[in-house]
């Protein structure tokens, strides 16, 4: 009997080491998946940004295009109506002079039409594009802060960690015996770091299930590992 209440003793020293330790390395895989849920968001937001910045490039060269075809059109209307002045002798040549004419000047008031809606667009997307770079430049800070904290706390988590299971090596010599300790470690990996449960009422505190009132007996008696029939967790009485 006090051989096996020593077992327990030595079992809820590892469970409250093992506790910190799966808080620990539970929070060594968080941190670094947020940094990369946070990295992948910064990226989105930068995507976003050039997106705009190549569509904005698109709209200024469309504008420019523009503006060069409703130069050549507009001198090329004069040309006519100089050509057409100089032929009014002969009707038919006329008639085409002020055909091509007003069809440029139509393809140039279309132009130009495109070309106003094109300014707007620029205009927006140039806001935009600010609106994005501001956004973006404080987002950077913020992550570039977060980093740095995220690199500190994991560096004081792995500390803890190392000094947490050399604690943990210590207590494990101290007399448990390997066959325990192989049982204990399978339900600490099955049960997510809480292999032991108090037994307080004849209810479980691991699952919150009432165990039967032989559990309860053998467990008093002390003379042998006792576990809950529902959770598979090694019991343990207030106290002990």
């Amino acid at each position: 009997m006090p051989e096996l209440r020593q077992t327990l003793r030595i079992l809820k020293g590892l469970q409250e080491l093992d506790r910190d330790l799966y808080r620990i390395h539970d929070e060594l895989r968080r941190l670094p998946d947020e940094l990369t849920r946070r990295r992948e968001r910064l990226q989105g937001e930068a995507a976003r940004l050039a997106e705009v910045e190549k569509k904005l490039v698109g709209v200024r060269v469309r504008v420019k295009e523009i503006e060069d075809l409703t130069t050549s059109q507009r001198q090329r209307i004069r040309k006519l109506e100089n050509e057409a002045n100089e032929s009014r002798a002969d009707a038919a040549l006329l008639v085409a002079f002020q055909h091509e004419i007003r069809t440029l000047r139509r393809d140039v008031s279309e132009a130009e039409e495109e070309g106003l809606a094109l300014v707007e667009e620029v205009e927006q997307l140039t806001k935009e594009r600010e609106q994005l770079k501001n956004a973006l430049g404080g987002q950077e800070r913020e992550f570039a802060s977060y980093s740095e904290n995220i690199e500190r706390e994991t560096r004081a988590a792995a500390d803890r960690a190392r000094t947490l299971e050399a604690e943990r090596k210590r207590r494990i010599g101290g007399g448990l015996a390997p066959d325990v300790l192989g049982q204990y470690e399978k339900l600490l990996e099955a049960r997510e770091g809480q292999a032991m449960a108090e037994l307080d009422g004849r209810v479980c505190q691991g699952c919150y299930v009432s165990v039967p009132n032989n559990i309860y007996v053998r467990l008093a008696r002390a003379s042998e590992l006792v576990y809950c029939p529902s959770c598979g967790r090694i019991l343990y009485l207030p106290g002990e």
